[in-house]
């Protein structure tokens, strides 16, 4: 059994473009999942956009896609993604329910509307599906091969983390949460438990937290913190903020990897085989 994971979107909050970026990025949330070539796409935030490119080229007629909530850096790269504009496509997306109780669906064609859109959602042409499912749901994707796990998190406007588990391999992705101050959150660790990978929001470090206290993000310290209680393989720091540099993040990237080897910042771009 053969599992991907390609980074197409690392930064959180808004994408970032200048020679300050080339490294580790400035692409909003995306992750591309292979499970033996059926895609599973983690956010639709501008890392898709490329990433669709690519689908493209490889022929892909089928993707799902699962979305953690509705904040424009993870949404706003899904009318850039090419493969909604052609017949031979499908795209299966699932989310739970916006913090109004409006769906998923709602949120990206009000997106897709006049003004901020000059085509509507209801002009696609590829075979679109909304599943609407609640946080705490669990179900399968890619012909019932992988099984998903869903889990609230303490995110303004709320969140939705993944625990992805096919065949021995799983996948944890636990982006956007704010960590507690006296506990590790339990929905964090039921999602990240013995994961082969975890993918978590570490904005912010430690020293930077206390300035963005109820932003609703978590810092590059409670990754190790959760990595180590939840007996995680490997870590990949994610959702990095736009005012980290390339010169920041190797900084970050070093020093976490000088205590924890097994803790990176992920690029994008990057590509690991599990």
């Amino acid at each position: 059994m053969s599992v991907d994971v390609t980074f197409r979107g690392v930064r959180g909050s808004t994408p970032c473009c200048s020679a300050d970026y080339n490294i580790y990025g400035g692409n909003t949330a995306c992750v591309e999942l292979s499970f033996d070539g059926k895609i599973v796409i983690l956010d639709a935030g501008t890392g898709i956009r490329p990433l669709g490119n690519d689908l493209i080229r490889r022929k892909v007629p089928h993707a799902d896609l699962l979305i953690s909530h509705a904040h424009w850096d993870h949404i706003s790269g899904f009318p850039f993604f090419r493969p909604l504009y052609r017949t031979d496509c499908e795209l299966d997306v699932y989310a739970c329910p916006l913090s109004d109780g409006r769906s998923i669906e709602h949120a990206l064609e009000t997106q897709m509307s006049s003004p901020f859109f000059p085509l509507p959602m209801s002009k696609i042409p590829s075979s679109l599906h909304f599943h609407e499912i609640e946080s705490g749901d669990s179900f399968t994707l890619c012909g019932g091969a992988v099984r998903v796990k869903t889990l609230p998190l303490n995110h303004p406007n709320g969140a939705t983390g993944f625990r992805l588990e096919y065949g021995e391999t799983v996948i944890a992705y636990i982006s956007d949460t704010e960590h507690f101050a006296d506990r590790i959150d339990d929905n964090v660790l039921s999602l990240a438990r013995r994961a082969d990978l975890l993918i978590y929001d570490a904005m912010f470090t430690q020293a930077e937290y206390p300035t963005f206290r109820t932003w609703g993000h978590s810092t590059v310290e409670e990754a190790v913190n959760v990595s180590q209680a939840a007996a995680v393989k490997r870590t990949a720091l994610f959702h990095h903020s736009p005012e980290h540099t390339d010169t920041d993040m190797l900084a970050i990237d070093r020093g976490v990897q000088a205590e924890h080897p097994n803790v990176f910042c992920a690029k994008e771009g990057m590509r690991l085989s599990l």
